[in-house]
Parts: C-alpha cells; sequence; structure tokens
C-alpha cells in the first residue's frame, strides 16, 4: 500500500508538469479568461452587462460562468426561443451544463479566432445574424455549433448560442458527453478545479490507478513468490524487477486500457495522450532489464575468465542508458508537438563543438574501449612499452598507471598506449634458456661428446625443462674456444622460478665440464696479472 501511495503522489505531480507542457505546447487551447485576446486584437468595449455584445464575449461568459459552475448565468447565454416539444426554457441550465461538457470533450477553442464586433464574421457565407465557434463529427458527419444575434431590449441585439445548436445538446450529450460511471463521479464528487482539471475527474483518475494496483499487485506478488522458488543464480534480481518497475507498468497499463474507454474532457485526454508516466515506466523497465542483462552477461564472462571483457560492461551498458534516456526524452517532447529533428539538429551542432573541444578526451576514450575490447595487456601483467619495462597498475579511462622495474610509476594516455608496440611478458607461457658454451681448446672429441651427451640428459632429468624443443649440440670452432650450444625452454612463467631452476642447471654445467677434465674459457683470453 505504501507503494502504491508513493505512485499516487508521483502521478499527481507528473500530471500537474504534464499539463503545463501540455497548455504550453497547445496553441488551441480553450481558455476561460477574457482577456486572452492577443494584442494584436482590438477588445470590444462592451455595454452589455454580460458581454454579449459579440460573438467573443458571448462565448467567453458562458464558458466563465460554467467554469465556476454557475449554469444559472451560464443558461442566460442560451437562445431558448423555438426550443423542441421536448425541450423546456426551465431546464436552461441543465442544457449549459450538457452543452459545457460537450465542449469539453470535442472542442479546442481559440477566442483570438472568434470575431469581437457586433456584426460578427463577413464573408463566411453565414448570414449577418449567425456565427460558428466549432464542429463536431460523429458518425461521420460535421455538425456546427452556432451562435446567433437575438433583439435585446437594452442594446437593440445581443448575441446568444444559437436555439437550433441547443436543440441538438441532449443528443449530441447522450451520444458524445459523459458515460454513466462519470457522471457518477459528477454527481458525487464536489465542484471545483486543481490545475484546470475537474476534481471529478482526478477523482476519476485516481480511483482507475488505485484499483489498477489492487489487481496487478497480487499478481505480481505471485509471479515472484514463483521466481524465488527457482534455483535461477538471478532470481533476487529478476524479482525486484517484478515487484517494481513490472508492477508498475502493468497498473499503468491497465490503467490506460480503462482510460481509453472512458469520457473525460478534452483537456484530461490530451494530458493522458502525452503519457509521461507511462513513458516513464518504460524506461524503468527497460533500465532494470538492461541491468539484469549487464549481471547475466558478466557473470557468464568471467566464468569464461575475460575479466577483462566483464570490466568494460560497466561503462558501454552506462553509454546505453543514456541513449535510451535521450530517446525516451525526444519522444515524449514529440508527442508534445514539439520538433524532436530540430532538437536532434541542435544536439547535433553542439555535439561537434564539444568533440571538437574534447578531442584529446575522445581519444583517450576510444583507447580504452580498444584497449578493454582487444585486451593485449592486463592489470597486473609485466610489460615492455617502448622501451620501458613496467606493470601496468590500473587501465583508467584516461590513462594507464604504470609501475617500472624502478618502482616508479608512469602515467601513459590511452589513446598513446593503444598505438604502442607492447611485449606482454606475462602473456609467455614459457621461459626460453638460451648460453652458448665455450670450451678450451684441448679438450678432446672423447671429452666433447661426453660433456654434451651429460648436459642434454642434465636438461631431461629436470622438471621445468620441455622435452622438445631441446637441443644440446656443438656449434663449431670459435675463436677462442669450441663452441656448445644449449637451447630450451622452460615450463613456468615465473622470472624468479626461471631464475633459479636456470641458476641450478648453469652450476650442473660447470660440474659437468669439470668432472670430464675440461674448462670453460671467457670470450676474450684471460691473461693472468703475474704474466
Amino acid at each position: 500500500m505504501v507503494f502504491t501511495l508513493r505512485c499516487i503522489v508521483t502521478l499527481l505531480l507528473t500530471l500537474s508538469l504534464s499539463l503545463h507542457a501540455t497548455l504550453a505546447s497547445v496553441s488551441s487551447l480553450p481558455t476561460v479568461d477574457a482577456n486572452a485576446d492577443e494584442p494584436s486584437v482590438q477588445v470590444y468595449a462592451y455595454q452589455d452587462i454580460l458581454r454579449r455584445d459579440t460573438p467573443r464575449g458571448t462565448l467567453q461568459g458562458f464558458l466563465e460562468a460554467a467554469y465556476n459552475q454557475d449554469f444559472i448565468t451560464a443558461a442566460k447565454y442560451l437562445d431558448v426561443r423555438y426550443l423542441p416539444e421536448n425541450m423546456v426554457k426551465e431546464d436552461a441550465s441543465l442544457y449549459a451544463k450538457q452543452l459545457q461538457a460537450i465542449i469539453e470533450r470535442n472542442i479546442w477553442i481559440n477566442f483570438s479566432e472568434v470575431n469581437d464586433t457586433p456584426s460578427g464574421m463577413a464573408n463566411d457565407g453565414l448570414p449577418d445574424y449567425r456565427d460558428t465557434f466549432g464542429a463536431i463529427a460523429i458518425n461521420g458527419q460535421e455538425i456546427n455549433l452556432y451562435l446567433q444575434k437575438v433583439p435585446d431590449q437594452d442594446i437593440g441585439f445581443i448575441w446568444k448560442i444559437s436555439n437550433a445548436t441547443l436543440a441538438k445538446v441532449p443528443k449530441l450529450y447522450q451520444d458524445l458527453g459523459y458515460g454513466p460511471l462519470v457522471e457518477w463521479f459528477i454527481e458525487n464528487t464536489p465542484d471545483g478545479y486543481l490545475f484546470k482539471l475537474n476534481l471529478w475527474e482526478w477523482a476519476l483518475l485516481l480511483s482507475y490507478l488505485t484499483l489498477a494496483f489492487v489487481i496487478v499487485m497480487p499478481i505480481t506478488w505471485l509471479i515472484k513468490w514463483f521466481v524465488l522458488r527457482t534455483n535461477n543464480q538471478f532470481k533476487l534480481e529478476i524479482s525486484a524487477i517484478i515487484t517494481g518497475p513490472f508492477r508498475l507498468f502493468l497498473a499503468l497499463a491497465l490503467d490506460r486500457a480503462w482510460l481509453a474507454n472512458t469520457t473525460l474532457s478534452a483537456l484530461a485526454t490530451e494530458i493522458i495522450d502525452n503519457a509521461i508516466l507511462f513513458v516513464l515506466s518504460i524506461m524503468w523497465l527497460v533500465w532494470s532489464l538492461i541491468g539484469l542483462c549487464q549481471c547475466i552477461f558478466r557473470e557468464y564472462l568471467i566464468k569464461k575468465g575475460n575479466k577483462q571483457g566483464a570490466s568494460l560492461l560497466r561503462p558501454l551498458v552506462n553509454f546505453v542508458r543514456v541513449i535510451l534516456l535521450i530517446l525516451a526524452v525526444l519522444i515524449w517532447l514529440e508527442s508534445l508537438g514539439f520538433n524532436a529533428g530540430a532538437i536532434l539538429a541542435g544536439m547535433g551542432i553542439g555535439g561537434i563543438a564539444i568533440a571538437l573541444a574534447s578531442k584529446q578526451s575522445i581519444e583517450n576514450l576510444i583507447g580504452t574501449m580498444t584497449l578493454y575490447s582487444a585486451a593485449p595487456i592486463k592489470v597486473g601483467h609485466l610489460c615492455n612499452f617502448g622501451g620501458m619495462r613496467g606493470t601496468v597498475e590500473e587501465i583508467g579511462l584516461r590513462c594507464t598507471r604504470i609501475r617500472t622495474v624502478d618502482r616508479s610509476v608512469i602515467h601513459v594516455p590511452n589513446a598513446k598506449l593503444a598505438e604502442m608496440e607492447i611485449e606482454n611478458i606475462s602473456e609467455r607461457e614459457k621461459i626460453r634458456f638460451k648460453t652458448d658454451l665455450r670450451l678450451d681448446y684441448s679438450t678432446t672429441a672423447e671429452q666433447l661428446k661426453a660433456i654434451t651427451t651429460d648436459i642434454k640428459a642434465l636438461f631431461e632429468r629436470h622438471e621445468l625443462v620441455d622435452e622438445s624443443p631441446l637441443r644440446v649440440t656443438f656449434k663449431g670452432f670459435g675463436l677462442h674456444g669450441l663452441e656448445i650450444n644449449i637451447f630450451a625452454y622452460l615450463g613456468t612463467t615465473s622470472l624468479p622460478k626461471y631464475q633459479f631452476a636456470a641458476e641450478e642447471l648453469q652450476f650442473s654445467i660447470m660440474d659437468i665440464v669439470a668432472q670430464h677434465g675440461s674448462k670453460i674459457v671467457p670470450v676474450m683470453p684471460y691473461v693472468s696479472p703475474s704474466a
């Protein structure tokens, strides 16, 4: 129930904002203000106390009185002469009330287009004593509503709503007026207006919305109960969507379906058609579904070992959400009558200016997306970056932080880093062991063969040395000694572990050479100081 009350308050605030936007966007909005004329139109100096001197004064006076629920005064603007037999003058206030309902339901009136002179509109194809103020389409036929000049004892002639039009009011009200449910709300709701909507309309809207939540809430609770009983990994996230945005969306969809078959005023219908709250519910639902998809895809990438791609999901999802928000706002503005194309054009020009001003930032952002998507480096990797070696500590949105082997920190812009030639040392699956051994020329062929055989056996026995490729060969006669080439791979990616294994192998090689009576000579002949 708290959630329902919160939604009702949200509806009140949203409808008020939507109403103001509607009033600003619809140029033909009806008004009951006698001073609402355009500045360029000269207002007639009325002589009649009810301003019935002109068609505009009559129409404004009638709508003002009806707006104030003063239907006795409103009846004075009706021509009740020569009515059909089934209509009587005593019911004039009832006819005024029905006529107001017909106008509210079906017509937008622009008073600047209604003549404000005693003679009425000229050259409109009608008699001099008659003007039209609107037309209603019913059953494929167009019915015009007329104002008519009638005699008056005080000023000679005044304008009233035509008796011919008044004769059609009961039938029009039966076809175009309010239905039985609305009539009940009208009779049982106090008279008055809130944000230019009848109080009974607010009562009807809130009643429909409350009833929609009463129906939808048990359904969503039942769906949530079934979801929580499953073994789905994301059942908590799904249940939150069901009892949040999905519940609101269902309630508003049901509410709009009811309102579509309910007779309301033209202003209320216009506000409902703007559908700001319904659009917000759709946005909230899609926003939540995008978040759920992000969680599902993130877990999938982590299980696949692609943590880098999982970390890229968040900025991408935020980008998609921003685009969704912009599109929703543009669609709503288009429904209000604004030119979304012009808005997009303005945004395009502004976007170009912003892009030029933030060129470097955009390049770094693109570089960041490249580093995340291609993943040439990851946090913790030891790499060579254009002649320097260091460990990646953080890949930010603008730059990457690298800790060098000297323990200093370097920040490299991602746009520059994406163009560098990067040697990723941490991506090695094994480390190469390669050395050239030089023996003294006094070494015999038998000693040389035994040394190469024992060294190869040493490598074959070692647990870290791969079986292939493994080569221990007599390379040839070098300038300073007999050269033996040793080539192998150690199956580790840890540099310290490799160094300990390489040290162990090199000590063993020295022992083998010494056991066979030979010795290792340097590249340059060693000269004793005593010599």
